[in-house]
């Protein structure tokens, strides 16, 4: 039986009995007083009250919470043992006692306020209330009050049970805490922000929307596991706590992006400018975790609120757009919004969604341009050229979409459109019998990079029935100097598939010739940009032969791109350069359209 059903005993069968215990004490003493012989049922009487308390007695320490029965003048009349356990007393002992013989003279006030109001009400109260403890930690209870009638429909007193709720109040606070806050680090959340934006903005007429991301965190936690990232994130925090004031109101957002907003003064800009910079140190500073030191930078954008954005999502997302302008601007760098950002990143999303329906509709188009033997013309190669067209059919530069499928990690995706596309058509080809044909096709560094590429190219050679020796891939520069000992691996396994590998765009990076000689390259492709100038400007001309002198050093192919006329060819001819690709001889085409260029098929 609960202790809420036991309530109604308290309030019924034991005032019952409190009620009937006077009543024999009065007839007890009549009978005393009328004569000698009525003492036996005097003593009778009495016997009967005993039994009555101690059922009475039994029955209030049935119930598992705190209980009591008091009179009008707010003496205890009758415990449970939990009660008198809190007092360390037995429960006999608490009888006639008041609350100011229990407990401090404020909450002995308190208590018995609640009990006039009781019986003054003649209504049940039911409260919360904090408890504090002989060792100095606080509770909670919960207290419900009644008050007590008599025969006549009078207040005799009142009855009470109080529980104890300090477990459900901590819970409480915790839910609470966490529909705010943020549980790794502390922070406030996403939720928090949304609920406070408004009076933030009401207490402030201008500040600033700081949006935080961290640069290289994603390496740490694939690398050395997410319980380092974790207390990294934890450390970080407890830095940007230390670096903003107390009108700030810092957030995070989720994974490593934070928000910061602060209130703008009229020297806002410098302090401002001083703050993003006080920031971007302290998140800068390596973080000891164990016996390792880590370090990350962080890409901060900046809006300013109303001038950005008098909403939160606006002002937010502006905030985020100058970040993401600090990571294409080469990361660990602040940012601040400018209107022209904004007309950027909406063309940048028109395009991301218009990828992700090409990849999705396989909508793109692979053209062909093809590669000519300097000496005879004839078409020995093509390179694969990755075209795609708005919901309109227009085209969209590769300029413009390449970059953005790199920006949103699309790119590998791309990439192995392309790859299977471009051995699928190559198979196709060489099924017709076109064998003396190497298909060119570029790969970027992130696909380049992603795990098992080596696996899956050989997988669709094997599917495609495509010899490796027919198929090469070009990576640029900067691809191939990222990470040398990772690549040199990564190169000779894709060499010894057959693959012939190309340096895309050679001369316009930072290669190493003694890391390049360690590669199995096979090609360097002279990038349009030096061609352009042949045969006139002395520059071009000269590091185009100091190209292809270090080829012939190294005994490495080459091929001229971007050649436009009749007379760069022939510079290029004369010089040694054996292939080129360009205007001259062909835009790229679609497959149907490039087959006018092979030769008649041979017998497989």
């Amino acid at each position: 039986m609960t202790s809420w059903v036991l309530l109604a005993f308290v309030i019924g069968l034991p005032i019952a009995f409190w009620l009937g215990a006077r009543r024999a004490d009065k007839a007890m003493l009549r009978e005393r007083e009328e004569t000698e012989d009525s003492r036996t049922s005097a003593l009778a009487a009495l016997a009967q009250t005993r039994l009555l308390q101690a059922h009475q007695q039994a029955l209030m320490d049935s119930i598992d919470d705190l209980a009591w029965l008091k009179d009008r003048d707010c003496r205890f009349k009758l415990v449970n043992r939990k009660f008198a356990d809190v007092f360390g007393s037995a429960p006999a002992s608490l009888v006639g006692k008041t609350d100011y013989d229990l407990s401090p003279p404020e909450m002995a006030a308190h208590y018995q306020a609640h009990d006039r109001m009781v019986m003054e009400t003649r209504q049940v109260a039911r409260y919360e209330e904090e408890i504090h403890r002989e060792n100095g930690e606080i509770g909670w209870a919960e207290t419900i009050k009644v008050p007590v009638f008599g025969e006549n429909g009078e207040v005799v007193g009142t009855a009470g049970i109080a529980r104890d709720i300090t477990l459900q109040k901590r819970y409480q606070r915790e839910v609470e805490f966490l529909a705010q806050h943020d549980p790794l680090t502390g922070l406030y959340n996403r939720r928090h922000l949304e609920d406070q934006f408004e009076v933030f903005a009401a207490s402030h007429t201008r500040f600033a929307a700081l949006f935080l991301d961290l640069d290289n965190f994603k390496l740490i936690n694939d690398t050395d596991g997410h319980s380092v990232g974790d207390e990294l994130l934890r450390q970080l925090a407890a830095r940007l706590k230390g670096e903003t004031g107390r009108n700030d109101l810092l957030v995070r957002l989720g994974g490593d992006e934070f928000l910061l907003l602060s209130p703008l003064g009229s020297d806002s800009p410098d302090a401002l400018d001083d703050l993003a910079g006080r920031i971007e140190t302290a998140i800068g500073t390596p973080y000891e975790i164990g016996s390792v030191k880590y370090t990350v930078s962080s890409s901060i954008g900046i809006a300013v609120y109303p001038e950005h954005g008098n909403d939160r999502q606006t002002l937010i997302k502006h905030a985020d757009i100058a970040m993401y302008e600090a990571k294409k601007k080469g990361r660990n760098r602040i940012c601040w919004f400018e209107e022209a950002l904004a007309s950027e990143t909406v063309e940048q999303r028109r395009i991301e969604l218009r990828i992700r329906e090409a990849l999705k509709e396989k909508a793109f188009d692979l053209h062909y341009q093809p590669v000519a033997d300097t000496q005879t013309a004839r078409i020995v190669g093509a390179e694969a050229l990755l075209r795609l067209r708005d919901s309109h059919g227009a085209p969209i530069p590769p300029a413009r979409f390449i970059p953005v499928a790199e920006q949103t990690g699309l790119i590998e995706a791309v990439g192995e459109w392309v790859l299977d596309t471009g051995l699928r058509q190559l198979a196709a080809w060489r099924a017709a019998g076109h064998l003396n044909f190497r298909l060119a096709i570029n790969i970027s560094g992130t696909h380049f990079t992603s795990p098992h590429f080596v696996e899956r190219l050989a997988a669709r050679l094997r599917e495609t029935n495509v010899p490796g020796s027919a198929l090469e891939l070009e990576l640029t520069e900067g691809v191939l100097m990222a990470d040398a000992d990772a690549n040199i691996s990564t190169l000779a396994r894709i060499a010894a598939l057959g693959v012939a590998l190309a340096v895309d765009d050679f001369g316009t990076g930072y290669s190493s010739l003694a890391y390049l000689k360690q590669l199995p390259i096979h090609r360097l492709k002279i990038d349009r940009s030096f061609v352009k100038g042949l045969p006139v400007h002395p520059g071009d001309i000269a590091i185009t032969r100091s190209i292809l002198h270090l080829a012939q050093t190294f005994g490495f192919e080459v091929t001229a791109e971007g050649v436009e006329t009749r007379e760069q060819l022939e510079f290029l001819r004369e010089a040694g350069c054996p292939t080129v690709q360009g205007f001259y001889f062909s835009p790229a085409r679609s497959a149907a359209d490039f087959e006018v260029f092979f030769d008649p098929p041979r017998e497989s």
